[in-house]
């Protein structure tokens, strides 16, 4: 019985801790985009024409959110830190900006426009690693391959690179 006398108690100590979780104010989100580098452009070269494939990701950093690796066998997935727009589109779009700062003379086609006569060479990129930490480093793993029908070639290599930015 004495706990029906402290049974109206118990329901103004919920509404009222109801009320302050409802106060409570949501953690303030951020969103990133993927800038193109800050250098100059290159010299002038014979026009060349390619298409850009859409970049490859794995599924680790397929996500809206960013990742960071805190140990060497564990991410983190933080929640309010994000890109502004799909992981693989952002990457594709800033390579394609920074190909024709760099190398002018360069057309660039995206992967779906329309084929023509020129048979252009086609650009693949993946990136296998793209994971900010431990520390106050970003660690980029990519691999490109140019598919030039023109040359009845390919040309291919990988990079590894240590990019200081740091997410938090």
């Amino acid at each position: 019985m004495s706990s029906c006398k402290h049974f109206p108690q118990v329901i103004v100590a919920l509404a009222v801790g109801a009320a302050f979780a409802g106060c409570a104010s949501r953690p303030q989100e951020h969103f990133y985009t993927v800038s193109t580098a800050d250098h100059g452009s290159g010299e002038g070269a014979e026009s060349q024409r390619i298409k850009l494939s859409p970049i490859v990701i794995p599924a680790l950093i397929d996500r809206p959110q960013l990742v960071v690796r805190t140990d060497r066998h564990e991410v983190v997935v933080l929640e309010n830190h994000r890109w502004a727009e799909p992981l693989s589109a952002d990457l594709t779009r800033a390579l394609g900006q920074d190909l024709r700062r760099s190398l002018p003379a360069l057309q660039i086609a995206e992967a779906n426009a329309p084929s023509d006569r020129t048979k252009p060479a086609i650009l693949d990129v993946e990136i296998t690693d793209l994971i900010s930490g431990p520390g106050p480093s970003t660690s980029l793993q990519a691999s490109w391959v140019l598919h030039d029908r023109q040359y009845l070639g390919e040309l291919s290599t990988s990079v590894n690179e240590a990019l200081m930015r740091r997410f938090q």
